[in-house]
C-alpha cells in the first residue's frame, strides 16, 4: 500500500513538474501548440537474470516534434546514486500519444543482477526545451 502511495505522489508530481510557466500552468512548449509530456519511472524489475529499468510516457496531442528520454538505471552506494547503465531515445509526434500501446511508448535499460538498492531515474526534453527529471521507487534486492 506504502508503494502505491509513493508511485501516485510521483506520477503526480511528474505531471506538475512537466513543462509550468512562472505561474505554474501548463503551457506548449516551443514548435507545437499544446505539447505537454508526462514520463512515468517504474520500479527496477528483475527478468531473465538482469535487472531492468523502464519509463513510459505520454504526450498530449499532437505530440511535440521532438521527445528526447534517457533512462537511467542507478545504485545506492555510500557516495549517493550511482548509474549503473543509461540509454538515450527519441520519439516525436504521434508515437508519443496516449492511444499508441503503452508497450510502445516505454523504454527501458538492462544490467547484470547484483545484490543492492536500485532505482530508476528519467529524465526528459520536449522540443529541444528544459531538462525535467522523475525517479522510481528504490527497490531492495530484486535479484
Amino acid at each position: 500500500m506504502r508503494n502505491a502511495g509513493i508511485a501516485f505522489l510521483l506520477i503526480l508530481a511528474v505531471v506538475v513538474v512537466t513543462r509550468t510557466g512562472r505561474d505554474e500552468t501548463p503551457r506548449p512548449t516551443a514548435g507545437t501548440a499544446g505539447s505537454v509530456c508526462s514520463i512515468s519511472p517504474q520500479r527496477v524489475t528483475q527478468r531473465d537474470g538482469k535487472l531492468v529499468a523502464a519509463a513510459q510516457f505520454r504526450c498530449a496531442d499532437p505530440g511535440p516534434d521532438r521527445l528526447v528520454v534517457t533512462v537511467r538505471l542507478q545504485r545506492s552506494t555510500d557516495s549517493g546514486w550511482q548509474t549503473v547503465t543509461e540509454q538515450t531515445f527519441t520519439a516525436a509526434k504521434a508515437d508519443t500519444l496516449r492511444s499508441v500501446p503503452s508497450a510502445q511508448r516505454t523504454r527501458q535499460v538492462t544490467a547484470a543482477c547484483q545484490a543492492g538498492s536500485y532505482r530508476t531515474q528519467a529524465a526528459w526534453t520536449v522540443d529541444n526545451g528544459r531538462v525535467n527529471t522523475a525517479l522510481g521507487s528504490e527497490r531492495r534486492n530484486p535479484c
